[in-house]
């Protein structure tokens, strides 16, 4: 104990947990905006908290290479060698000193995420466990790397390159987990670092599969790290990388390959909190009045309709953020993904998403515009509201003077038809909708009946 406190006086230990509390805050408040989503989910601030981490990573990983280069630079590398004390025991020391900080202070910055998360009146449970796990051993392994590479390679370029090399590996990392559907595969090394881009909802956490390989391969490294550290021959220091060559083969072995196995729902924050026949999930159960309320007078304006929905759901499913909501006859799906979040809308904006398409949600994935479809949308909803009104997801067409006079025009013909002639027309479209057929034809349905 002796030895880590000195460690800890004399060392950079304690700069370097100054460092991840200072960087992974400031960037964390850079990168993110006050409305944020991941305020409302503690596991969701975890996954917000990787993003950051590539500027923290590299810094952490930099100043760790420094101080592995302690001993050459004083010059006292053959003095230490020749003491009777194991160099290990004086190397175990510091490497506990400055991994030990850096793991105490990711500790706390989590925890204060967490705080910041619940006295928001957010959603804590124990599903950001795991995550801050990872998160802990991937900066305390990479300290140990650090040190090792700076004992290894005592020279004046260690320094940025190491930094520079982890900064671009975890920005490749990132790129790598960029993806458009679920169905597309990724790196599996792009999983082996503790980077990743947080997704677009507040429902989602990283699968047992993903964390079990970030934690083989976290522990491995580190053991290989502090072998390296210790070892004094070239003999020693080969075989102090099987731990490491190990826990890769396992690690790959258990992450998956295909983006839809990397992400799951977090089954607190995704239970389904219901006032009659209106659902949303827990981490929006805040909305659930509004949404109750619109709903209800949704339904009840959809019950006019053959084979008419009975209950409003959000949709949860894992890849909602990147694919069109789920679609069911008997349930209206409300999709908590895209901007703007209907979530987040009016009771009366809500209630007119509802009706727009007949009850049925859009066929495009949160985020993109089909201009056939948007129209469709206006005028199912138009039919059931009594006239034209602006749907608080599809501003864009009705704001612009181009785009609006198409909806104009397709409700004109729509409502020159006899009621029981609209009627038919959106009870087609409505079926058309529900499998996803073309939207340019669902609109020609709505204008011409045909």
């Amino acid at each position: 104990m002796t030895g880590l406190r000195i460690e800890l006086r004399r060392s950079a230990a304690l700069w370097a947990g100054l460092v991840v509390l200072v960087s992974g805050a400031g960037m964390l408040w850079l990168v993110t905006s006050e409305s944020s989503r991941w305020k409302a989910n503690s596991t969701s601030a975890m996954l917000e908290l990787r993003l950051p981490l590539a500027y923290v990573w590299a810094l952490v990983v930099g100043l760790a290479v420094l101080q592995g280069m302690r001993d050459s630079r004083a010059g006292v590398t053959e003095l230490f060698t020749a003491t009777p004390r194991p160099g290990w025991v004086r190397l175990g020391a510091l490497a506990s000193a400055v991994s030990g900080a850096v793991a105490v202070a990711a500790v706390l910055l989590c925890a204060a995420v967490v705080v910041k998360v619940a006295l928001g009146g957010g959603l804590v449970s124990a599903g950001f466990v795991p995550l801050m796990v990872t998160v802990v051993l991937g900066l305390a392994s990479s300290v140990l790397v650090g040190l090792a590479i700076g004992r290894l390679l005592p020279h004046p370029l260690t320094v940025p390159v190491a930094l520079v090399t982890t900064f671009m590996v975890a920005t490749t990392a990132g790129r790598a987990l960029e993806v458009r559907s679920p169905d597309d595969e990724i790196s599996r090394f792009a999983l082996l670092t503790p980077v990743m881009d947080a997704p677009d909802t507040d429902l989602l956490t990283t699968s047992a599969s993903v964390d079990l390989g970030q934690v083989a391969w976290f522990t491995g490294l580190g053991v290989t790290a502090f072998l390296l550290l210790a070892a004094r021959t070239w003999l020693g220091r080969l075989a102090a990388l099987a731990p490491a060559g190990l826990a890769l083969v396992l690690a790959l072995s258990i992450v998956p390959a295909r983006y839809s196995d990397v992400l799951v729902v977090d089954s607190t924050a995704g239970e389904q909190v219901c006032d009659g026949a209106v659902c949303v999930s827990r981490v929006h159960a805040d909305r659930l009045p509004v949404v109750a309320a619109a709903g209800r007078a949704a339904l009840a304006e959809l019950a006019a309709l053959p084979d008419a929905p009975t209950g409003v759901r959000e949709d949860t499913s894992a890849m909602a953020h990147l694919t069109a909501p789920r679609r069911d006859p008997n349930i209206v799906y409300i999709s908590a993904s895209g901007y703007p979040r209907v979530l987040t809308m009016s009771e009366d904006e809500v209630r007119l998403e509802l009706l727009a398409g007949a009850g049925v949600p859009s066929c495009s994935a949160p985020n993109s515009v089909n201009y056939w479809e948007a129209s469709a949308r206006y005028v199912t909803a138009g039919y059931f509201n009594g006239g034209l009104a602006e749907l608080a997801s599809e501003r864009l067409m009705w704001n612009q003077e181009r785009m609006r006079a198409e909806i104009d025009r397709a409700w004109q013909q729509f409502s020159a038809a006899s009621p029981q002639e609209q009627r038919d027309r959106i009870v087609r479209a409505r079926q058309m909708l529900l499998t996803c057929q073309d939207a340019e034809r669902v609109l020609e349905v709505l204008k011409a009946g045909r």
